[in-house]
């Protein structure tokens, strides 16, 4: 039976077979520091999951799933960048850096020959899997869960055949959107650990969100200059967007950042614009006026499963939204034309100041399901756009149906059904005038 040091403690337990619990029960009883819980929370869940600490065997994706996931990923060239600044500026002969998507499927990896061929023996190779389900406790996996930079040194690693090893990673998230799109990890001996190392990890996923805004940039101004063009000639606003809806250009009006993404022969709402269609051009698509601007009325229906539907001028569209999106439109109708920052939507959420990646990305996927009936910088409802909800009376308060969570407790399931599921008939709440 094999041994191990359980982490943050200097005693040992034994896992030998998988479902063993006894580490798991022997580390309950010891001390251990508490900025480390989050391994002792990740141990919980391998031995829960049936992980064996003397079995050792990452999924691998084959060559053609590895290629689809770097050509959708955010990074695509950045990716090589870093590796570039990697190589250049660590001098330290037992290092690796693997940068790692979001479902910790290690895309490109990068360092001396001879740690890498130490990689290949442990399976740390392109195309293999190091989420917590593949490989137990790691800085990857962890990043994983938590979203924030970390690092796992030694007997620290849930399974034994890491424990010679450290790792330190940090997470790439997209600027645009606020979603984790990738993972930038180190690995070396941990005999040899560096106290710098999760430094230098987030220095380098800070790298990779820079050069994921710097890409995004250039193709903006590439379609601007092969599709620009066609914005010439037309009579009434128009917007030049790429195929996310992000804005390259516009014409007659105060173009907003982000639409909705557009959907040939789909009218969609754009607020300052009015009704408009999606006509492709080269990579991205070309949004003109169809019907007049103003006025446009959108209801936030909440009795049953929320949904907004939105007219203007005799045309209108209905989508379905998640609980949380509908909380997010309630509390920015009552911010009225003041609007609500990113931090200000997380204590209004959240009870705290610490979801804001979370609020960001959120918003991006509200935006992309409304349109522009939302503008940023703060968050606001647009101009022009009177927004109603109609609520059931069981209810009461509509901002209240699906309220801020407490400071310290976790945000309500998105799931969860809302109160008054009986439709009545009721009058809707003006939000906006």
């Amino acid at each position: 039976m094999r041994r191990s040091i359980l982490p943050g403690t200097e005693g040992s337990g034994s896992v030998c077979s998988r479902g063993d619990r006894s580490a798991i029960e022997v580390t309950a009883e010891l001390p251990a520091p508490t900025e480390r819980t989050e391994v002792l929370a990740s141990w919980q869940r391998a031995s829960d999951a049936g992980a064996a600490a003397d079995r050792h065997a990452p999924f691998h994706l084959d060559a053609a799933e590895i290629d689809i996931r770097r050509d959708s990923n955010p990074l695509g060239d950045s990716a090589e960048r870093l590796q570039r600044v990697f190589a250049d500026t660590t001098d330290d002969s037992e290092l690796m850096m693997g940068v790692f998507d979001s479902d910790g499927v290690l895309l490109w990896r990068g360092g001396t020959q001879r740690w890498l061929e130490v990689a290949d023996t442990l399976e740390l190779i392109e195309g293999s899997r190091w989420d917590e389900a593949s490989t137990a406790t790691t800085a990857v996996s962890l990043v994983m869960t938590d979203h924030r930079s970390t690092r796992v040194v030694g007997t620290e690693h849930y399974n034994h055949a890491l424990h010679s090893l450290y790792c330190a990673a940090a997470p790439i998230h997209d600027p645009r959107t606020g979603a984790l799109t990738g993972i930038v990890g180190l690995s070396g001996p941990a005999s040899a650990v560096q106290p710098s190392s999760t430094a230098f990890a987030t220095s380098m996923a800070a790298l990779g969100e820079h050069e994921i805004a710097a890409a995004h940039a250039r193709s903006l101004a590439e379609l601007r200059r092969s599709a620009g063009p066609s914005l010439t000639g037309i009579r009434g606003p128009a917007l030049l967007v790429d195929r996310d809806g992000w804005v390259a250009d516009s014409r007659g009006c105060t173009a907003p950042t982000a639409v909705a993404a557009p959907v040939e022969g789909t009218p969609q709402f754009v607020p300052g614009i009015g009704s408009c269609v999606a006509q492709p051009v080269g990579v991205g698509w070309l949004l003109r006026r169809v019907g007049p601007a103003n006025p446009i009325v959108a209801e936030l229906d909440l009795r049953g499963e929320p949904s907004l539907t939105v007219d203007g001028d005799g045309d209108e569209w209905r989508t379905v939204l998640t609980r949380r999106h509908a909380q997010i439109l309630l509390l920015l109708a009552e911010a009225s034309d003041a609007g609500l920052t990113s931090a200000r939507l997380s204590r209004l959420i959240f009870g705290d100041a610490g979801h804001v990646v979370t609020v960001r990305a959120e918003m991006s996927r509200l935006r992309r399901a409304v349109g522009a009936l939302i503008t940023s910088r703060p968050y606001r409802l647009a101009p022009g756009v009177t927004l109603h909800v109609a609520a059931d009376h069981l209810a009461g308060d509509a901002p209240d149906l699906i309220g801020p969570a407490a400071p310290d407790a976790a945000p309500a399931p998105l799931d969860r059904p809302l109160v008054g599921k009986h439709r009545r008939p009721v009058s809707p709440v003006h939000m906006r005038p």
